[in-house]
């Protein structure tokens, strides 16, 4: 793996073997203890104000650099022309409620104002953002944070601390068994204290009460 020398600022490759350390390795110049360089383009993780999925910054999410709008534009799919959206389109569109995105807002890049389009894309029906003319007051604009991340007051599984996250009443987790460990000969089932666990706690997807 590669190892990078916050000194010198060099990254050089090192054979680190298991149950061992990056850490444990130092560099050869000034011996300073190596940190590990991630590969990634990650530069944290939104929910999209839009399809209100979870997005990564570089790598499926943009961040917006000037004020715009969500909006419907009729056209072409497929063999038929629409002239107003679905289901899916439409609740999009609500979740926005017509407020403008502001400079900073980051969207998943579906919906990247510049990404390439093919020549008919003009012609095709869709959801589309295009510059805010006015852009209103920048106090209602939506611009969104970083989500930070929290153990789940069950399984212990890292979760979004979302306020829909956050079951209000006393409840007790769905599943009575988390996989720990990684590796498909390493992993064990280890058993969920079933509760009850109090109002406000966190619980993550597979535990939280339907």
């Amino acid at each position: 793996m590669n190892g990078h020398c916050p000194q010198c600022h060099t990254t050089v490759s090192v054979q680190v073997r298991r149950d061992d350390k990056i850490s444990n390795h130092h560099c050869g110049t000034c011996d300073t203890p190596l940190t590990g360089v991630t590969a990634g383009r990650g530069k944290g993780r939104y929910l999209c104000p839009i399809d209100a999925g979870v997005i990564t910054l570089g790598q499926t999410g943009v961040r917006l650099d000037r004020p715009m709008r969500l909006e419907w534009r009729p056209g072409r799919f497929g063999r038929h022309y629409l002239d107003e959206p679905g289901q899916f389109d439409s609740e999009r569109l609500d979740r926005v409620a017509a407020r403008v995105l502001g400079p900073g807002c980051v969207v998943s890049h579906y919906f990247a104002p510049d990404r390439g389009l093919p020549a008919s894309g003009e012609t095709q029906a869709g959801l589309r953002l295009v510059d805010a003319d006015p852009p209103g007051d920048p106090a209602t604009w939506i611009v969104n944070q970083p989500l930070v991340y929290r153990k789940c007051a069950a399984c212990g599984s890292r979760t979004p601390d979302l306020p829909e996250c956050h079951v209000p009443t006393e409840w007790t987790p769905r599943q009575a068994y988390v996989m720990r460990r990684r590796g498909r000969h390493n992993r064990k089932a280890v058993p969920i204290a079933p509760g009850p666990y109090p109002p406000g706690s966190l619980a993550c997807a597979d535990c939280a009460p339907r």
